[in-house]
């Protein structure tokens, strides 16, 4: 089968469209955390600290997965078939994976706020269970349909979990929480059989000793930056709120940077393994970049616009920040520079890329697009 890759003809035509539909996932989320942002602001602060991480650790956790897979693929070391045992055993990985950074984040949020702190805890174990499963079935459904249509998966799959991860993570955390104030009762009742579903998965399938330990010790680390962007998030967070627009693009912001990032770490990841690339420097690479920067002018209009919509229809005055058109593509540009050489490097030392550096990438784009939100609220 032959998979077109790179170029400018495909930055447009394959991964501009993912980029769109991406929008569209976190302009849902957006919406809920817009929505919601001062209840979670006065009522449960802590998942302030958590929210970059969650949604970024999990799209990490599963961008990883899909770029495995996509791997995989190409080497034929995996069929093209949802019942495919690497699919399985790729359900229990990215549950047990998922859970460890949402234990350390609430950690230093329990730390930094403290106020109902387990409360918030139980809300964070039931929702990341429950998204877990759903996501693990989706990062298969990304990864092998377009390798079967001849759609390179590289420039597709990372970019549209990560952004499948925002449109559930959101949505299911306030689900939960509206939940758990409705009927705790009933809520920890739920929450017992969700544990109890894991803990049966896990003894059913085979988990990936060395590929938990290796991704472990990296989550661990970016859970660390994570919750530096969470600790931003929430110190501002009145900031940020009071420029509404940007609470509703927050997650647009992140997961878009993210998306730049991935795209171009994944098809280096795919190139090195390949053997196509030999030296730092790479033209075809060079090229790649260029042809997705000249996606981020428009994407960044689209999404600004999107946002100033929806502030609009939930009765909000929002002013235009100008600065904003002018700082995201030199931002995303600086993400996916990082991107590429974070495959790169990696591989020299003998690591692999496809375990590196998508959730690497993505936890540097949270605490930069963080950090960039900030300061265009402060502008």
């Amino acid at each position: 089968m032959k998979v077109e890759f790179g170029g400018f003809k495909s930055a447009w035509k394959v991964t501009f469209p993912a980029l769109l539909l991406c929008l569209i996932f976190d302009f849902v989320g957006g919406t809920f955390l817009g929505g919601y942002f001062e209840k979670l602001m006065v009522s449960y602060p802590i998942i302030l600290v958590v929210l970059p991480g969650i949604m970024g650790l999990r799209g990490n956790i599963y961008g990883a997965l899909a770029s495995r897979f996509t791997t995989s693929l190409f080497l034929g070391e995996m069929k093209p078939s949802l019942k495919d045992r690497k699919v399985f055993e790729g359900l229990i990985l990215g549950i047990t994976l998922s859970l460890l950074p949402v234990i350390l984040l609430w950690f230093v949020g329990f730390v930094k706020v403290g106020k109902n702190a387990l409360e918030v805890l139980a809300i964070l174990l039931s929702s990341t269970i429950f998204v877990s499963i759903l996501l693990s079935y989706a990062t298969a459904v990304v990864s092998v349909i377009p390798f079967r249509k001849g759609v390179d998966p590289d420039a597709v799959a990372s970019p549209l979990i990560t952004s499948i991860a925002d449109l559930l993570t959101i949505p299911m955390l306030i689900a939960f929480i509206i939940f758990f104030e409705v009927d705790r009762y009933l809520f920890y009742i739920v929450l017992i059989v969700l544990v109890s579903t894991f803990l049966l998965l896990l003894l059913k399938f085979r988990l990936d000793k060395r590929v938990f330990f290796e991704m472990s010790i990296i989550l661990t680390v970016l859970a660390i930056v994570e919750g530096f962007s969470g600790s931003i998030l929430e110190s501002y967070s009145e900031y940020i709120y009071k420029t509404f627009i940007l609470s509703i693009i927050y997650p647009a912001i992140l997961d878009s940077l993210g998306n730049y990032g991935c795209v171009i770490g994944s098809k280096t990841s795919t190139r090195l393994h390949l053997g196509e690339i030999d030296k730092l420097f790479d033209m075809k690479s060079a090229s790649d970049i260029a042809s997705l920067l000249s996606t981020s002018v428009p994407l960044s209009v689209i999404m600004y616009s999107l946002g100033y919509l929806i502030s609009v229809n939930l009765g909000k005055s929002v002013s235009v920040n100008y600065e904003f058109f002018l700082l995201y593509p030199i931002v995303a540009l600086g993400v996916m520079l990082l991107g590429y050489l974070l495959a790169f490097v990696s591989y020299r030392f003998g690591l692999d890329p496809d375990n590196v550096t998508v959730p690497t990438i993505t936890t540097l784009a949270d605490l930069i697009g963080t950090s960039f939100t900030v300061l265009v609220a402060l502008w």
